[in-house]
């Protein structure tokens, strides 16, 4: 009296292939399309993605990692601060660099051609 309720995958065994050949379980057409359009949406839109650029580093900030690398074996990981002062005709450079380990500096440079003065910072214990 009621009919069982087949799946997509019975249908798909019910389908018979010519005499003597077998088919695999086949999956409707419909399905496939939609599967093969989400696939080529998602990949388009993940191509479209743009990462954020990171901000170039100043040509200062370069010098002053190879110096504190050179001098202290530091490994700059960040400027924390850093103020560039007008004197004059030149402006002068000085601020605080960490270093991954977590060692702190204080750096200045009165000229852009001069190297840096780099001095630990050390806590104040009283």
């Amino acid at each position: 009296m009621t009919n069982p309720v087949k799946s997509v995958l019975g249908r798909a065994r019910e389908n018979k292939a010519p005499s003597g050949t077998r088919r695999a379980h086949a999956v409707p057409r419909p399905a496939l399309a939609i599967a093969l359009a989400a696939l080529l949406a998602s990949g388009g839109a993940m191509a479209q993605e743009k990462k954020p650029e990171a901000a170039p580093v100043p040509a200062w900030q370069s010098i002053l990692a190879l110096q504190l690398s050179s001098a202290h074996k530091c490994d700059l990981d960040k400027v924390l601060f850093f103020h560039e002062v007008p004197v004059g005709e030149t402006v002068s450079t000085e601020g605080r660099a960490r270093c991954l380990d977590g060692r702190e500096y204080d750096f200045s440079r009165e000229r852009a051609h001069e190297k840096f003065t780099l001095r630990l910072c050390q806590p104040t214990v009283c």
